[in-house]
């Protein structure tokens, strides 16, 4: 029964690990066992009834594979609402920055008298970007 505990050990470690969640390794091999104690009693030896009851259980994914799965997905949404959210700051950040250097161009190196105020109409083009990704975010975060 020892090669029993460390089958379940193997596999939560392999799965899980930073977590110890000896209730669940204690359960899955209270369980183990009583599948090996069956097939015991339908006739096998012990080392055959412990390697059938080892390949019949199968992996992990089979049985945490559904919670696992809805994990991912909630971690890979938060993610991308994260991802968004951190967008929209560096384009916000960026286009301040190249208005800034537009208007320093316009007011120091050609004068606004002669040309007028060139720096509105591409400031207006730049401001297109952070639009676009407020408006990604905002859809992201209403598919909640």
């Amino acid at each position: 029964m020892k090669a029993i505990e460390t089958f379940v050990k193997q596999l939560f470690k392999r799965k899980f690990k930073n977590v110890e969640d000896d209730d669940a390794q204690a359960k899955l091999i209270e369980m183990l066992k009583e599948k090996v104690e069956d097939l015991k009693e339908s006739g096998l030896d012990e080392k055959e009834a412990i390697h059938k009851a080892i390949v019949e259980f199968g992996e992990l994914d089979d049985y945490y594979k559904p919670f696992a799965d809805k994990e991912v997905r909630r971690y890979k949404r938060n993610k991308t609402i994260r991802h968004y959210t951190n967008d929209l700051l560096f384009s916000l950040i960026a286009s301040a920055l190249i208005i800034g250097i537009l208007i320093f161009v316009n007011l120091y190196y050609i004068q606004p008298d002669v040309a007028g105020h060139w720096f509105v109409i591409p400031s207006l083009g730049i401001l297109f970007w952070p639009a676009a990704l407020l408006y990604k975010l905002l859809n992201k975060k209403g598919e909640k």
